[in-house]
């Protein structure tokens, strides 16, 4: 009857970690360790296979450069006509060409 009222107690974090680095430097098999701590060898494998999931996905983030940013764009010139037509001239444009294509621009 005393098995039926026995209350289980939840250990927090820090005490399985504890419980699991024990386990790892003990020599005993899954089932001696489990019976010595208190606690079901149904527990102790669902510990670690949690615990070995956390270290395969890591615990921190992955710094990822944003791609998406614009960078600081280089002084330039940007013409605007009344009919909404804009022209943005970069530096280092030359200025032939430049002349070329205003040539070939509508008269407004």
């Amino acid at each position: 009857m005393q098995d039926l009222l026995r209350v289980r107690k939840h250990s927090t974090p820090e005490e399985r970690e504890k419980i699991l680095q024990s386990y790892r430097e003990s020599s005993l098999t899954q089932k001696e360790f489990a019976v010595q701590a208190g606690i079901g060898v149904s527990t102790l494998l669902a510990w670690l296979r949690q615990s070995e999931g956390e270290k395969a996905r890591g615990t921190g983030f992955v710094a990822v450069p944003n791609l998406l940013a614009t960078l600081p764009a280089p002084a330039g010139y940007r013409l605007q006509w009344p009919g909404g037509l804009s022209l943005e001239v970069r530096p280092g444009f030359a200025a032939a060409e430049l002349a070329a294509l205003l040539q070939l621009l509508p008269a407004l």
